[in-house]
């Protein structure tokens, strides 16, 4: 234990000036070099991955929510014959929900961010709806599709959760997930408009995802071929 010759603080063995008065240090009975003593503080602050997720998610907020009130108080101010600023602020609530909600969590859950941001795509069509003065479209059209897309992305982020599976399986079942959702999505369509609910354009897509789920079989099957794209592509 040593103390500063000018102002008689309290010094660490790491110190190589008084961090009072500034006085240079200079202990020639120390055991341990300056150089090599363990400071008593970190020399560089480390911030937790899960704070830093959460820091970043409240800065992108604000970056959201500034300029939204903004457009919004100068909307009631000078009223231009309409609120322009709903638009902004329906975008930007919902682009808020599907890119910086998430990262407010520490382990995110996909039943539980899927069905939010379903339900944040359904009333940010819902706003448009109002305004635009829509005719049945919202509960016949727009919510079928979105529970379908809804389902779609639950099943896709539940597959990719999967870290064990072999990159040809995973490939090859979300290719099967993306041709069921085409039919369902194009009968959606056909049925709103009064159309035959023969398929054509979801039927091109599944011919498209069999291909390729051809393609990845042998892949998995040729061990060669698997490790020379494991080696080019680095999957």
């Amino acid at each position: 234990m040593s103390y500063c010759v000018n102002c008689g603080v309290e010094l660490d063995d790491s110190a190589k000036k008084c961090a009072l008065c500034s006085t240079p240090v200079v202990n020639l009975n120390a055991l341990i070099p300056p150089e090599e003593a363990v400071p008593p503080f970190p020399t560089r602050v480390v911030i937790p991955a899960e704070v830093r997720r959460r820091y970043g998610a409240f800065i992108a907020s604000m970056v959201f929510l500034i300029p939204n009130i903004v457009c919004l108080v100068i909307n009631l101010m000078f009223n231009f014959g309409y609120l322009w600023a709903t638009y902004i602020n329906a975008t930007s609530a919902l682009v808020w929900l599907l890119l910086v909600f998430p990262f407010l969590f520490k382990n995110p859950k996909s039943y539980i961010i899927v069905p939010i941001d379903a339900l944040g795509v359904f009333l940010y069509t819902a706003v448009f709806y109002a305004v635009e003065h829509g005719h049945g479209w919202l509960f016949e059209l727009a919510l079928p599709l979105i529970l379908v897309v809804a389902a779609f992305a639950f099943s896709v982020a539940e597959w990719i959760k999967h870290k064990k599976l072999d990159w040809p399986i995973l490939i090859t079942s979300l290719l099967l997930q993306t041709a069921v959702a085409s039919f369902g999505i194009e009968l959606i369509f056909r049925y709103y408009y009064e159309l035959s609910l023969l398929p054509v354009v979801s039927i091109i897509i599944a011919a498209c995802c069999l291909a390729l789920v051809a393609f990845f079989l042998s892949v998995l099957k040729n061990k060669r071929l698997r490790a020379w794209l494991s080696r080019k592509f680095f999957i």
